[in-house]
């Protein structure tokens, strides 16, 4: 099962986002006597952004953070994120795409914001998030989560 699918499982309602009831739900399913404390803290590290709902970004990310994986665990994990992204599949990641994918998402950003979130990561200058760049992206967000 790809991340995607069992990202859309767990978003019952199918809006895009894990909320903490949707979380908990599928928490309690393999952990029954976990408290609400615990999920509310599992939920607040995988919640990077703070805005009380987990993306499938931050859902992509939370899944290597245990370390218990290997490397080609983690790239495959890396790559379907970065595919939910890549909506053309041409192996790089533009402004508008992460514009139409936030939209789906609920999110309100402009595509001026969608600009300036691919320059902040875009090493090579192309005006692209490469995969490679994405997982850099993406392995600081794990080290702010530790």
């Amino acid at each position: 099962m790809s991340v995607a699918e069992i990202f859309e499982r767990v978003d019952k309602n199918k809006d895009g986002k894990i909320s903490w009831d949707e979380f908990a739900e599928a928490i309690r399913a393999f952990s029954p006597s976990i408290t609400s404390e615990e999920i509310d803290n599992m939920f607040r590290e995988i919640d990077v952004d703070g805005d009380n709902q987990i993306d499938v970004a931050e859902y992509a990310s939370c899944l290597m953070l245990g370390g218990e994986g290997n490397k080609e665990d983690e790239d495959i994990v890396m790559k379907e994120a970065f595919d939910l992204y890549d909506i053309d599949g041409d192996g790089k990641i533009s402004a508008s795409e992460i514009h139409v994918v936030l939209k789906r998402l609920g999110e309100k950003q402009t595509i001026a914001e969608c600009i300036a979130m691919v320059r902040a990561v875009d090493a090579d200058g192309d005006g692209f998030v490469s995969f490679e760049e994405f997982k850099t992206m993406m392995s600081c967000n794990n080290k702010k989560l530790q």
